[in-house]
């Protein structure tokens, strides 16, 4: 007999799922950006230990970081600086960018990696643009880029780049990362921020990436190189096929700012700052389609945080402006979690709502971590998505009271995901295990529930922050929040159907900012549907840790089934994860299912989320 029961009525539509749920979210953050999508191997730090050469690592702001060196002893021997900690690979070509001038008596430059040396002559009084292939020669986890000289006298080395020559003949982006992205079909990916946002100059990261400035970047407290700016954005969302999702500066930028940077992205050529984006090699207008207006403006935490009412202001404000320069635009207003900041949404809607097409919203749980209660942290994430549903309906309803009902407000869930550790590198780096990629399916499952008010949704983040993708120097692998995109991605269908699931629940703990909740399902179940009902595709989580459980599967529509597969996401434990070593600890599995008729008997093994695929007759 089976453990629980599951009906799928594929006459009954609950509505049209939109693909922007799938989307996805960078920010420049710990090593999601640098270090992580853009491949620069620098940025430089001094290295050097020799009595005979004196070196200074100048930051200029207006032209970025400097190396000063003097050489105080004229002989043969090349003397210099070196970044040490760098990963080559040998038969990977290196690519070195680099200004170098000389004065005095200094007579050759030479450059070092892996084994490979560039020779040069020393350019005398002038500047002097290097480019420079480097061969690597060996493997190397620490290999050291060296840039030295012999003579006497100084030489000056700025607006330093290594890339590997791939990456770079692809614009600087990641080859491994971009690759993985590609597999997953994000439909949209949000950028710059997040906090960052609101402390962001737009104009710093446009022009030549040698003349941008390097910034202290108050909102996360570190430098920001710029090197990765709008149209380096724009180019990673064409290579990866998606949308992009600009969210604008209202913490500490104006409603012109944001104005112009619609005119940069979607004005025609001959407009002012159309006209900037052509001569930087860009003449079509890029069509920026979604524009965030301020993050988090509710949070103390949050550069230009201020009331409801202030912000709601702000918003019409900016509105007016970027639609003036764009009346196409799509934009998302800040809206709060409706438990922790219960009149923040109704106050923006009151005075802001007929401006907005969309309304976000931001979810991180548990914000604990307590590795001696494994069982109690698994259950209390597992379950989270049915609090999630429930804070979503309330901002639903929230809309419907303010706007009426129809009003075409949508929700942008646009920052989700398991956070155990809200603190320090360690915390946003989050090592995910596959009970995180089971709530991430729960997810998915709660928004095609609610498809016709959560038409957008961005995990934070996409790469080695909270993230979906994980890199090291030479390698990028999936994260079983990863893997649960594939899945679903992959094997969904764009309709929702009505699926009813009758089984065992439990009952979860609260947990951090997760509240304890009666009667969870073990089996979590969705329906969805290709447009002629052809194609159903039953997503279902066992969330229970140890025990497989069986469901007896019934079409109630007369519909009798044609073809079965099922695509299986699991590992050997709820805490299997994966790693450089081992990428494949947790993965998706393919296999046929044995169905026919109208009804069959599948077994979900324990911690796994399951999209079975039919073909309908």
């Amino acid at each position: 007999m089976a453990d629980a029961t599951i009906t799928v009525d594929t006459s009954q539509r609950i509505g049209v799922i939109n693909p922007d749920i799938y989307g996805h979210f960078i920010e420049h953050l710990g090593r999601c950006i640098n270090g992580g999508i853009w491949a620069e191997m620098l940025p430089w730090t001094v290295g050097v230990r020799n009595p005979d050469v004196l070196a200074h690592l100048e930051h200029d702001v207006e032209a970025g970081a400097h190396i000063r060196l003097r050489l105080l002893r004229d002989d043969a021997l090349f003397r210099g600086v070196s970044h040490g900690g760098l990963c080559v690979r040998a038969g990977g070509a290196y690519s070195l960018q680099c200004s170098v001038q000389t004065s005095g008596k200094v007579r050759q430059i030479r450059i070092s990696l892996g084994g490979a040396t560039v020779t040069r002559s020393a350019p005398a009084g002038r500047w002097e643009r290097l480019d420079v292939q480097l061969p690597a020669r060996w493997d190397a986890d620490d290999a050291a880029l060296t840039i030295a000289a012999c003579g006497s006298g100084e030489l000056l080395v700025r607006e330093a780049s290594l890339m590997p020559a791939e990456a770079r003949a692809r614009g600087g982006l990641r080859s491994d990362v971009l690759d993985m992205v590609k597999l997953i079909n994000p439909p949209v990916i949000r950028w710059p921020g997040g906090c960052f946002a609101d402390a962001y100059q737009w104009r710093d990261g446009i022009g030549p990436r040698d003349r941008r400035p390097v910034r202290f970047e108050p909102a996360w407290r570190d430098f920001e190189p710029n090197d990765f700016g709008t149209n380096e954005y724009i180019t990673w969302c064409r290579a990866v096929e998606t949308e992009p999702y600009i969210c604008v500066n209202t913490g500490s930028a104006s409603a012109e700012d944001a104005a112009a940077w619609v005119q940069y992205c979607n004005g025609p050529a001959a407009s002012e700052w159309g006209r900037a984006r052509a001569e930087e090699g860009y003449p079509t207008p890029h069509g920026v389609k979604y524009w965030g207006i301020g993050n988090e403006t509710y949070g103390s935490w949050e550069i230009g945080n201020v009331p409801a009412a202030d912000y709601a202001r702000l918003f019409v404000q900016f509105a007016e402006r970027m639609r003036a320069a764009d009346p196409d635009i799509k934009l998302i207003a800040v809206g709060a979690d409706p438990v922790a900041h219960p009149d923040w949404n109704r106050t923006v809607l009151e005075i802001a709502g007929e401006a907005m097409d969309y309304l976000a919203v931001h979810w991180y749980g548990p914000h604990k971590r307590d590795d001696a209660k494994q069982s109690e942290m698994y259950h209390s994430i597992v379950a989270a998505p049915l609090d999630i549903d429930r804070r979503l309906r309330l901002v639903a309803a929230t809309i419907d009271e303010v706007m009426g009902e129809g009003s075409g407000v949508g929700i942008a869930f646009d920052e989700w995901n398991v956070w155990l550790d809200a603190t320090g590198d360690t915390g946003i780096a989050e090592r995910y295990e596959l009970r995180d990629g089971l709530f991430a399916a729960g997810v998915f499952n709660c928004m095609h529930r609610l498809c016709d008010r959560v038409t957008m949704a961005n995990l934070a983040q996409l790469v080695n922050v909270l993230p979906a993708i994980v890199t090291s120097p030479s390698a990028a692998w999936g994260t079983p929040l990863y893997h649960a995109f594939r899945l679903y991605t992959g094997s969904c269908q764009p309709v929702c159907v009505a699926c009813e699931t009758d089984g065992p629940t439990f009952s979860s703990p609260e947990f951090g900012n997760i509240p304890a909740m009666p009667d969870v399902p073990y089996l979590d179940a969705s329906a969805t549907a290709s447009e002629d009902g052809q194609v159903l595709a039953l997503s279902v989580v066992n969330r229970h840790m140890t025990d497989d459980l069986s469901a007896q599967i019934t079409l109630a529509d007369g519909r009798t089934i044609s073809s079965a597969t099922a695509a299986e996401l699991s590992g050997e434990s709820a805490r299997a994860t994966g790693s450089e070593a081992a990428p494949d600890a947790v993965s998706i599995s393919l296999a046929d299912v044995d169905a026919s008729g109208d009804t069959f008997t599948h077994t979900f093994p324990a911690h796994s989320a399951t999209v079975i695929t039919l073909g309908l007759e």
